[in-house]
């Protein structure tokens, strides 16, 4: 059945081998408060990270730079190495005029990425072979990818099996990006090798014309070293951006591949169209691979990289009921990656014993399957014991989550696509509703938002209007205004100070003008009941064909497998648009929108100073306490969507050991 929004995973087998303004840096001082920095900006300057004390070097034309040599630090405790780690891994960060440039560029600079990525595995003493060992599982998209790698570790983790998953972005700390058996790695084991793979990269930069891997590209080698050392029996990689010439790409011989939900993200990169977004995640797949589960519509590129398709249909409704456990994260999108990480698994525990020619020999003829309706399904049915109790103890902050504290509820989901904030939409809706009728008072509703990048705002914004919040607070993904109060974890040096507080100004702004042309609408008599019925719409015209997915012709290579979780969307411009319209304006509440510095101040805004547990990690100040809006309500229900560094940072403030 079609489903709203998205289009539909799958599982792939492949048959053969192949391998503006003043910049400012943070320099990050200890202090004595836990975990925390002072942070003083450097205009144009160049710091050089060594093993020790960081050390300014005086003027550059680029914010940062990495020095060859290494000084042994004099501070031995786990978590000081591992914030030195952090402030050098930083350093590695791309500074906006190089994102710049790499847009500009993006056609012949990412054809070099690979070659790269296989030069620096080589320089920290790992071969492609090493990570052919590691029985990848490959997974891309642009929504969902988490969940689904979180959902089949969880499984796999069940079977008795030691795991690993590379995940981006990290919520809290850069070590959540990398995570043993569910858990992300202790700070002593990121440092030890963090310093080690520095050390060799470092060592060999001068004899490769002065290489160095980015900040994704070093994690991604990072990962890699962890899980060889470690000797995972599994190693999960979530693509970082695109498919095709992402980092992640570097594996040869994955067992299994998955692509999850494609939607407009990463346009200025991947380019400005789904056929163009799909190209580049369905490049993920290896020619090789026995298995991959992919999307719909995505016949015509599977065949031209050779990978057969499957359709995986999500989980039932019925199949949730009969498991009574549910599944570990919530939201009806979660049926959807939960059918894919089954599927993902089952392959995997088929395959990984067997050696590369076994799994080819394996594959099949599929030639036959020519268009969509030819592309054989596979159920996801009769769920074992050990995918039950996966699925329901499946964990993965910062996605539809849920914090209850006295007198405030918090809802948690980083959704930053149209698809993605319409299914968190109708997530807080329903589960916010529930509540408010289970507490029988009057409740206040409260959005925190903040939205990054080129991303197309007003869209995400029309659908949230539909929530009946009184409140807006609007901020940049700053946790405090006070420097010694953040982490290097949270620091970014690839956006201008200037322009991430200009966003944010431009969000709040978008949101009033919005109330504002709804509030006019209303009263016009052209308004019409039938599109403004208080959800998205779930008529015919809401689910088209997969014909807008095609984009590249047929070959004639042989294709391995792809399992489709069988869910048909319509991403247009024009579905967002209606999606946006469908509230009642004479029904919006009287509300308050304002603008803060960071994090902090919005949240002691929106919870009215409700919850005091947060205050004691950072300053409060005189204004923040009087920022009051009058409301004296029992409860407040306070959303937190947009950017997932923005979910990130409200988590820090009110779990911060969430890593413990």
């Amino acid at each position: 059945m079609a489903a709203r929004g998205f289009v539909h995973s799958a599982v792939a087998f492949q048959r053969s081998s192949g391998v503006s303004g003043e910049r400012a840096i943070g320099r990050f001082v200890p202090c004595a408060r836990a975990k925390r920095f002072t942070c003083r900006l450097l205009p144009y300057t160049e710091v050089s990270h060594t093993r020790g004390p960081v050390r300014q070097r005086g003027m550059a034309s680029t914010p940062v730079a990495v020095s060859n040599q290494t000084v042994p630090s004099a501070r031995s405790s786990a978590k000081t190495k591992y914030e030195e780690a952090v402030i050098t891994l930083n350093s590695l960060q791309s500074n906006a005029e190089a994102i710049r440039k790499s847009i500009q560029n993006r056609s012949e600079s990412r054809k070099h990425n690979i070659p790269n990525m296989i030069n620096y595995l080589q320089r920290v003493g790992l071969s492609v072979d090493d990570i052919d060992s590691l029985c990848v599982i490959h997974v891309t998209g642009t929504k969902g990818k988490g969940s689904t790698c979180a959902f089949a570790e969880s499984i796999l983790r069940q079977y008795g099996y030691k795991t690993g998953i590379f995940s981006s972005p990290h919520l809290i700390e850069a070590r959540e990006r990398i995570r043993i058996d569910g858990r992300p790695v202790d700070r002593d084991l990121f440092s030890t090798c963090f310093w080690d793979v520095y050390e060799k990269l470092m060592s060999t930069k001068e004899q490769n014309n002065g290489s160095m891997p980015h900040y994704f590209g070093f994690l991604t080698v990072m990962a890699f070293y962890v899980f060889v050392r470690e000797k995972v029996d599994v190693a999960l990689l979530e693509v970082g951006i695109g498919g095709e010439y992402d980092s992640t790409n570097v594996v040869r011989k994955p067992i299994v591949c998955g692509i999850s939900s494609l939607d407009l993200d990463h346009t200025n990169l991947l380019g400005h169209t789904l056929e163009d977004i799909a190209w580049h995640k369905e490049g993920s797949r290896y020619h090789g691979s026995p298995a991959r589960i992919t999307i719909v519509g995505h016949l015509n590129r599977a065949k031209e990289i050779g990978s057969p398709l499957y359709v995986a249909p999500p989980l039932t409704q019925e199949e949730l009921c009969a498991q009574s456990q549910g599944l570990g994260i919530a939201g009806d999108r979660q049926r959807y990656n939960a059918a894919l990480a089954v599927q993902l698994c089952r392959v995997w525990l088929q395959n990984h014993s067997k050696s590369y020619e076994e799994r080819l020999r394996a594959l099949g003829d599929q030639a036959a399957v020519t268009s969509v309706s030819d592309i054989p399904h596979k159920p996801t049915t009769d769920l074992s014991p050990e995918m039950v109790t996966g699925l329901s103890q499946c964990r993965w902050p910062g996605r539809t989550q849920t914090i209850f504290r006295p007198g405030v509820t918090y809802y948690l989901d980083g959704a930053h696509t149209t698809d993605s904030m319409q299914q968190c939409v109708e997530w807080f809706q329903q589960v916010a509703s529930k509540e408010q009728a289970q507490l029988g008072v009057d409740v206040c509703r409260a959005l925190v938002f903040n939205m990054t990048g080129d991303r197309p705002v007003s869209f995400l914004l029309k659908l949230l209007q539909g929530c009946g919040f009184h409140m807006a607070a609007f901020c940049p993904n700053i946790v405090s205004t006070i420097s010694s109060e953040n982490i290097p974890d949270q620091m970014n040096l690839t956006v201008e100070q200037e322009t991430v507080m200009k966003k944010s100004v431009r969000n709040r702004k978008a949101w009033d003008q919005l109330f504002a042309l709804r509030t006019r609408h209303s009263s016009s008599p052209s308004s019409s009941p039938d599109r403004l019925n208080g959800r998205a719409p779930n008529s015919p015209s809401a689910v088209t064909s997969p014909n807008h997915l095609n984009g590249h012709a047929p070959t004639e290579s042989p294709a391995p497998e792809l399992i489709l979780n069988g869910e048909l969307g319509d991403h247009s411009s024009e579905k967002a648009r209606k999606d946006g319209e469908a509230c009642d304006p004479s029904t919006l509440p009287p509300y308050e929108s304002a603008q803060f510095p960071c994090i902090a101040s919005a949240l002691r805004w929106a919870t009215q100073n409700k919850d005091m547990s947060f205050l004691t990690a950072v300053s409060v100040t005189d204004e923040d306490l009087n920022l009051r809006t009058g409301r004296e309500v029992p409860h407040i229900q306070v959303l937190v969507t947009g950017s997932l560094h923005l979910v990130g940072g409200v988590l820090e403030l009110l779990i911060p050991d969430m890593n413990e």
